[in-house]
């Protein structure tokens, strides 16, 4: 019952703010009826469309979700990037169960001079002018 109260007092509200166009409307439905159910069937189009707008996106989304999926699985990301362990395996030695290899890098010198960062002291100065400032 108190959505069929909520429902009227919605409507009679909006009478009250929009009274010309509660007046165009009724003057549709009096003399042009076919015309009113023309625009009454199109507003009822447009406002099912817009209810359903946001469940049509999801299963879209779905289905390209689904759809990429299966694209991953079948492209075989994994092979691309294999790790050592499986590089070494491949180039024919084979790595013992439980051995641990180190790989060290080299140590480079800096890339950057050694003066740049240094912290240079600024002072203001302000500029005398000539003809008794």
């Amino acid at each position: 019952m108190n959505i069929f109260s909520a429902i009227i007092d919605a409507m009679i509200s909006f009478v009250r703010n929009n009274p010309l166009t509660v007046v165009i409307i009724v003057m549709l439905a009096v003399f042009v009826p076919s015309l009113f159910g023309a625009v009454l069937i199109g507003a009822l189009v447009f406002l099912l469309l817009l209810a359903a707008w946001p469940v049509i996106m999801l299963v879209r989304l779905r289905r390209e979700a689904r759809r990429m999926e299966q694209e991953a699985s079948s492209r075989d990301f994994g092979r691309r990037y294999r790790t050592r362990s499986e590089q070494t395996r491949s180039n024919g030695r084979t790595a013992g169960e439980g051995e641990v290899k180190i790989y060290a890098t080299s140590v480079r010198e800096k890339r950057v001079k050694s003066d740049v960062g240094d912290y240079i002291d600024f002072e203001e100065v302000k500029e005398v002018k000539e003809g008794g400032e």
